[in-house]
């Protein structure tokens, strides 16, 4: 089974919520023989991607367990957008508040290639690792003829969820801007945006074109609600979400929309009231904000990594889910 927690790191509560569920497993498609190569389709055939994602991949693990200067010299070399934010927001942190999505993984699957000889080429990647059995897709891009493949978003599954079939792997995958519908209601930027804005608290803005009812979205409920109840009168709590409009890539599905990678920024504020003396900050993050009470405020800034199924109809549903702590502040 496939467990993974997601804790929402904030003053006064320790509170992490499990996931529990098998992962996408044998259930995301494009994964088969390797067909013969077609100068109009994918411009890597199965054979050749796979090599290339178990090289980029072998190299972005040795990236992400670098340290200090080392860190900052390799990891551009071979992580990219997302994945690189996420790497260098750990690096800067430490082990402790941080998860490594690239961590203990198992020969790559290709899933998807995207079509046509021009750039950006991409390849999508599923990967297993066996302890925790949870799947995590991985999304590699060359930006340029003269440009290596590099890791642009690595981003686990939430359990029990899947991703619809892409198409022939053969024939390729369309690359789709992030203003294009590709025949779903919503476009990969207006569905994130959207996704966003409905996790915001305490005033959530709901769009019935995007779910939230996925295991991601209602662990932050969850946390959010327990955390507003253990502080009581003494402070308030807000969380905003926005996206990060540059770290976004999206892939056709075969019967229209998109499988879209996003990131989005998380902002967790707490602010005492009038008659609160002091916040105690939990020791799990006191080394990271400097100190362990303030009198005015707490605010812990993270990145979300989300992997978003759009239809062609129907919701959208958030079908995979990371974050990672960047920085935190207390006056």
């Amino acid at each position: 089974m496939n467990r993974r927690t997601f804790t929402t790191p904030l003053v006064g509560l320790v509170l992490a919520v499990g996931l529990t569920g098998c992962g996408v497993g044998s259930s995301i498609v494009g994964v088969r023989d390797a067909p013969a190569e077609r100068t109009d389709g994918a411009p890597l055939n199965l054979e050749g991607a796979t090599s290339v994602a178990a090289r980029v991949l072998d190299d972005a693990v040795a990236a992400r367990a670098a340290k200090g200067a080392e860190a900052a010299k390799v990891q551009p070399t071979v992580l990219a957008d997302a994945a690189l934010a996420q790497a260098q927001a750990a690096t800067k942190i430490g082990a402790a508040t941080s998860t490594d999505p690239l961590q203990r993984a198992s020969d790559p699957k290709v899933v998807a290639i995207s079509r046509g000889k021009e750039w950006p080429r991409a390849i999508l990647v599923g990967t297993l690792d066996q302890a925790s059995k949870t799947q995590t897709l991985h999304v590699l891009m060359s930006s340029a003829a003269a440009q290596p493949f590099k890791v642009h978003a690595s981003v686990p599954m939430l359990p029990g969820t899947s991703v619809p079939a892409l198409g022939d792997l053969a024939a390729g995958v369309r690359l789709i801007e992030p203003t294009d519908k590709a025949g779903a209601p919503l476009a990969p930027a207006g569905a994130l945006t959207a996704y966003a804005a409905a996790l915001n608290y305490p005033k959530p803005v709901a769009n019935k074109a995007v779910g939230t009812s996925d295991a991601y979205a209602t662990a932050l409920r969850t946390s959010a609600a327990s955390q507003v109840k253990a502080l009581g009168a003494l402070a308030s709590f807000t969380q905003a979400h926005a996206p990060v409009p540059k770290n976004s890539i999206a892939f056709a599905l075969a019967d229209g929309g998109t499988v879209t990678f996003g990131q989005l920024t998380r902002r967790d504020v707490i602010t005492a009231s009038a008659g609160a003396k002091e916040l105690v900050i939990p020791a799990s993050y006191s080394k990271l904000v400097g100190k362990s009470k303030a009198t005015k405020n707490i605010v812990i800034n993270s990145l979300e990594q989300l992997v978003m199924v759009v239809p062609a109809k129907g919701a959208a549903t958030v079908v995979g889910a990371d974050e990672q702590i960047v920085s935190a502040t207390a006056q």
